[in-house]
């Protein structure tokens, strides 16, 4: 099984063949299971992260988990398990040994043009879908997901919609080249839905965010473990 760092790797490579227009990265561990987390923010060609205290309105996040017993496995094989059964969750340890599989999540993010008009929800839906159905096969359409929220004595108010598509890595977790492939997919397909929304939601062509300086430690293209 390839390690994290080799996954990391692999994805990078991809995202910079594929010109993808990095905002920021984030790279988590949890200090006290010793799982790890990464997320890659991309914009459309045409944006720029203004550096604001709120996320740019149109957004793809590539995101993944990698649990503990995962590097174990990939460092030590999974006969190496046998030893933390009484430290890992049953659940985990039964999955490991049966060769784990990672989902690796590309959410998109979209903009809010009237948050308090939640009759356009299934409107935005179906472009969404329609959009993504150019890129893909008819069951790999993504779902579209909407966060609404009540206030006292007021209507609903939309908060989020987003978009969900998920790349499960099986095999691809034992073979770079096959794990190359998939990122590289990924990656294309992520550009041209990009492109798509980007189109949609703004059909003037006018920059989604104001133009501004990114401080370095906000932006950088490789995690630390890279």
């Amino acid at each position: 099984m390839l390690t994290y760092e080799n996954v990391v790797s692999v994805l990078l490579g991809a995202i910079e063949r594929a010109e993808l227009n990095v905002a920021y990265t984030q790279e988590l561990l949890d200090t006290h299971a010793l799982g790890r987390s990464l997320s890659i923010t991309c914009l459309p060609d045409e944006a720029e992260d203004d550096n604001s205290p709120e996320e740019p309105p149109l957004r793809a996040v590539i995101s993944f988990r990698w649990s503990p017993e995962f590097t174990v496995f990939s460092l030590r094989g999974g006969d190496s398990l046998d030893n933390i059964e009484r430290l890992v969750d049953e659940r985990l340890f039964s999955h490991s040994r049966a060769n784990p599989a990672l989902d690796v999540e590309v959410t998109y993010h979209l903009p809010l043009v009237n948050e308090h008009d939640t009759s356009v929800l299934p409107v935005i839906a179906h472009l969404v879908q329609s959009l993504h159905s150019t890129l893909v096969n008819e069951h790999q359409v993504m779902r579209v997901d909407s966060l609404l929220s009540f206030d006292a004595g007021s209507g609903a108010r939309v908060q989020a919609i987003t978009a969900l598509r998920i790349w499960s890595l099986d095999e691809a977790l034992y073979d770079a080249e096959l794990l190359s492939l998939t990122f590289e997919e990924l990656c294309t397909e992520l550009h041209a839905m990009l492109e798509l929304l980007y189109t949609e939601f703004e059909p003037s062509g006018a920059p989604l965010d104001s133009p501004g300086t990114l401080p370095i430690d906000r932006r950088y293209l490789k995690p630390p473990t890279a």
